[in-house]
C-alpha cells in the first residue's frame, strides 16, 4: 500500500495499515517535535520555490558589478541552498545569517545609490552653506 510519509512529505511502500513515516529517522524527527518538512518549505514554495530570492540576490549583486567576485559568487551559492530543501527552522536560520552577513561583505565598498531626498539635501545644504558665509 502507497502511503505519503507526514514528516517529509516523499512516498513509500507501507507494510502495515497504520504505518505513517518512511523511516525511523522521520519517527525520530516527529516524535521529536520537529516541524514537518512540508511546513518548513511552504514559504518558499509560496515565492516561486526560492527562485526569486536568487533571481533578487544575483541582481544585486549585478548592479553593483560583485556577481563575479569569491564574495557574490560565496552569496549566490547560499541563496540556492536556501531554496532547497531546508530541514529545520533552525538550518534556514543560519543559512539566512550567513547570507546576510556575505552580502554586506560583498557590498561594503559600494557606494549607496543615491535618490531624490538625498540628492534634495544635498542641494539644500550647498544653499544653507552658501548663505552662512553672507551674513
Amino acid at each position: 500500500m502507497q502511503r505519503n510519509c507526514i514528516a517529509c512529505g516523499r512516498s513509500f511502500e507501507a507494510s502495515r495499515p497504520h504505518a505513517k513515516f518512511c523511516g525511523g529517522t522521520c519517527g525520530k524527527r516527529a516524535q521529536r517535535g520537529a516541524p514537518e518538512l512540508s511546513q518548513v518549505r511552504a514559504p518558499i514554495a509560496a515565492t516561486g520555490s526560492g527562485g526569486d530570492l536568487v533571481a533578487a540576490i544575483t541582481a544585486e549583486l549585478t548592479a553593483a558589478g560583485r556577481e563575479g567576485s569569491f564574495l557574490g559568487v560565496t552569496a549566490i551559492v547560499l541563496a540556492r541552498q536556501m531554496s532547497g530543501p531546508v530541514f529545520s527552522g533552525a538550518s534556514y536560520a543560519a543559512l539566512s545569517k550567513e547570507l546576510r552577513a556575505v552580502m554586506a561583505a560583498a557590498l561594503r565598498d559600494v557606494p549607496a545609490a543615491s535618490d531624490q531626498v538625498d540628492e534634495l539635501k544635498a542641494r539644500r545644504n550647498a544653499k544653507c552653506a552658501a548663505t552662512a558665509g553672507w551674513r
